[in-house]
């Protein structure tokens, strides 16, 4: 019966998984009526708990950089995309997604407000 206790206890136990984060600054692109395409330098910053060799890539656009990291790592990218694109750091030698964040295009175009002057009224 202890035993079975104790098995109990370690599997209600959580696990502790390794954690890294993935950020994007600016993480959004407005892109006015005249232009049609998002131009902009991102930071990313990547921070992860475990020392391991990293690849940070750009789904649609191919690989950026590869790097060993355990403590935070930031670079510039520049990119030019008209969709929503899709930033990936993966470990180096599993190819397993570590983390992932978006960067999203949004198309802005302004309202035209259609005046009646009144002639709704009657």
């Amino acid at each position: 019966m202890i035993k079975f206790l104790s098995l109990l206890m370690f599997v209600s136990l959580p696990f502790s998984a390794h954690t890294a984060d993935l950020n994007l600054t600016p993480s959004l692109c407005a892109v006015g009526e005249e232009q049609q395409t998002c131009s902009l330098s991102v930071r990313v910053a990547f921070d992860a708990d475990e020392v391991s060799h990293y690849c940070l890539t750009i789904l649609g656009k191919g690989l950026v950089r590869c790097f060993w990291s355990g403590t935070k790592e930031e670079l510039e990218v520049f990119i030019t995309s008209e969709k929503d694109l899709i930033f990936q750091v993966t470990e180096g030698e599993s190819g397993e997604e570590v983390a992932s964040a978006t960067l999203k295009v949004g198309h802005y175009e302004p309202k035209r407000h259609r005046r009646r002057y009144g002639w709704g009224l009657l």
